[in-house]
């Protein structure tokens, strides 16, 4: 493959990044709009958000599993044109129920290329290149979650609802041309195997009901009837999956893959960073508002520290770990987001609004360290034929830890309902130690599982002795 090649294929995979994370915040401040608009209820409107998320998050590890089946590139390349048709026809409802048709089969054409991302670059990119190209894709879904939010808000205030979903197109339009363009179709030896619909099936059912409750536990309350009852079909759903995968001979998830402590341990640190992320960025905006008094417009300029400074680490940790180790990056970047959750947790209340634009840049810069970097190191250990089908398990991590952490962070401050008006300084104190016992966790997790790998490795040395 030409450098030309590669250059234009990673815009249009990048593109992908950062537009399926900007459609999915740029509707939220306009929901109230749309219960006029529609005459619907919020409850209804809201699933314009919530239901986008949950059908991306219940699908990505059976697109990466279709990836392997039928190749990455075609899931990958008509997920962006479904995608794009349905960007410009969601824009032209006439109903709520039409555009929440359209909304889902836009959350389908973007979990395509948000489950199959990853899987074309660790194949099609050569070994010292995947750590940086992942890094700049971890950037594009920075800016994408970003921007989303900012120019939804620009648009509530001076344009009609319809440009929410038009103004991406032209972006979608180029995206789509340039992946049909310059990816190229020589990848992986395709699976013949049969697919697993059953075991496919019980696992976006599991994940669905997960998010469901998760994002729907502060409002409802975490002890009432209908969390408990959600929590106990995640219980029967998660035993119907095991049981029924351990009868498959080739079962949905490849569990033997699992089994690999770099894999499972990757996994943990991808979903734990995310929940770590979300939890201060959903909380601290309250924070700056409620108690440090500063006015929306610098609380939002002062919360871009964390995305910039994760744009500029995340290409070099990513540049960094395709030459040398990986571990000691994410050690780095778990201890800096462990160290902007402690001093959060003990001098938030002392803290000057410079020196929580520091803390929110150091949290910033410890996930660039950790993002690519342990992207890349997953797909190492990841023989190619399952690419497809754990690229999805990562993207789904980073969704699920997003959503968890928002709900942890929101529940911790509000205790049982969302309804409180004015959260106390010890409870936002709460929130950022329970962050900084997170990171510690992950941070263990990390050290066992090098631990298993040198072990492993100084066995393997001894065999070949």
């Amino acid at each position: 493959m030409s450098q030309r090649q590669r250059f234009f294929m990673m815009i249009a995979i990048c593109l992908g990044a950062f537009l399926s994370h900007f459609t999915a915040g740029i509707v939220n401040v306009s929901l109230p709009q749309f219960t006029y608009i529609f005459q619907t209820e919020l409850a209804i409107a809201q699933w314009i958000t919530t239901g986008y998320l949950l059908v991306i998050a219940s699908l990505l590890p059976f697109m990466g599993k279709l990836g392997d089946r039928y190749g990455h590139r075609v899931l990958h390349n008509y997920g962006f044109l479904l995608f794009t048709v349905s960007s410009v026809l969601v824009a032209f409802s006439t109903t709520v129920t039409m555009l929440l048709v359209l909304r889902i089969m836009q959350a389908i054409g973007a979990a395509m290329f948000q489950a199959t991302n990853i899987a074309l670059i660790a194949i099609l990119l050569p070994k010292e290149m995947r750590g940086r190209a992942m890094g700049i894709m971890s950037t594009a879904v920075a800016l994408g979650g970003m921007t989303g939010p900012i120019a939804g808000g620009m648009i509530a205030s001076w344009l009609s609802w319809e440009w929410l979903f038009l103004i991406h197109v032209p972006v979608a339009i180029l995206a789509t041309g340039l992946a049909f363009r310059y990816i190229p179709s020589l990848e992986q030896t395709r699976e013949t195997r049969s697919l697993d619909l059953v075991g496919a099936g019980l696992f976006m059912l599991l994940v669905s009901l997960v998010i469901t409750a998760i994002s729907n536990g502060n409002g409802w309350g975490w002890a009432s009837e209908g969390i408990l009852i959600l929590f106990g079909g995640v219980l029967v759903l998660a035993w119907a999956f095991v049981w029924w995968e351990r009868g498959q001979s080739v079962p949905f998830l490849p569990m033997a893959v699992f089994r690999r402590s770099a894999v499972s341990s990757g996994l943990f640190i991808s979903f734990t960073s995310f929940v770590l992320a979300n939890l201060e960025l959903v909380v601290l905006p309250f924070y700056l508002l409620d108690q440090a008094h500063v006015s929306p417009l610098t609380a939002g300029y002062m919360m871009t520290a964390y995305p910039l400074l994760l744009a500029l680490t995340g290409p070099f940790s990513g540049w960094v770990s395709d030459r040398y180790r990986v571990r000691p990056l994410i050690f780095a970047g778990l201890g800096a987001m462990g160290a902007g959750m402690t001093v959060l947790a003990i001098w938030l209340e002392a803290l000057s609004t410079v020196e929580i634009i520091a803390v929110l840049a150091l949290t910033g810069a410890g996930m660039g360290l950790i993002a690519s970097p342990n992207n890349s190191y997953i797909m190492r250990h990841v023989p190619m034929e399952h690419a497809g089908a754990i690229g999805g398990m990562i993207a789904l991590t980073r969704n699920a830890g997003m959503v968890v952490g928002a709900a942890l962070g929101l529940g911790m401050m509000n205790g049982d309902s969302s309804q409180a008006a004015h959260p106390t300084i010890d409870a936002y104190r709460v929130v950022f130690a329970a962050g900084a016992l997170i990171c510690l966790s992950g941070l263990l997790v990390w050290w066992y599982a090098g631990r298993l790998e040198r072990k492993k490795k100084r066995g393997t040395e001894v065999e070949k002795a």
